[in-house]
C-alpha cells in the first residue's frame, strides 16, 4: 500500500483511512474471507514502522535478530523490511 507523495504528509491521514476501511471490511459480518490477521511486510525505517504501530500493527518477531534468523540472512545483509500484523478479532 502506498499513498502518492502528492498527498503524503498533508494531514489527510489517507494511509490510516485506507487501513481503517480494510479493517472494517474484514470485520464486517458479511465478509466471508475467514481472515483473522492483516500482515504487512513494512519497510524497516522508523517512519514506516511508527505509521503501522500507530494503526495497531505489531511486529511479528520480538527482535530484529529473531526476524533475521527466520529469514536466514547473513550478518552483513540488511533487514530491509519487518513483518507486522494486525489482529482482526474484536476484543
Amino acid at each position: 500500500m502506498v499513498v502518492s507523495s502528492e498527498y503524503r504528509g498533508k494531514g489527510l491521514n489517507i494511509g490510516s483511512q485506507i487501513l481503517d476501511f480494510l479493517k472494517g471490511w474484514f470485520r464486517s459480518f458479511d465478509n466471508k474471507t475467514g481472515c483473522r490477521f492483516i500482515v504487512v511486510d513494512a519497510y524497516n525505517n522508523e517512519k514506516t514502522l511508527h505509521f503501522y504501530e500507530k494503526n495497531g500493527f505489531k511486529p511479528l518477531y520480538k527482535t530484529e535478530q529473531e526476524e533475521r534468523a527466520f529469514l536466514e540472512l547473513n550478518p552483513e545483509q540488511p533487514l530491509e523490511t519487518r513483518f507486522m500484523f494486525f489482529d482482526l478479532k474484536l476484543k
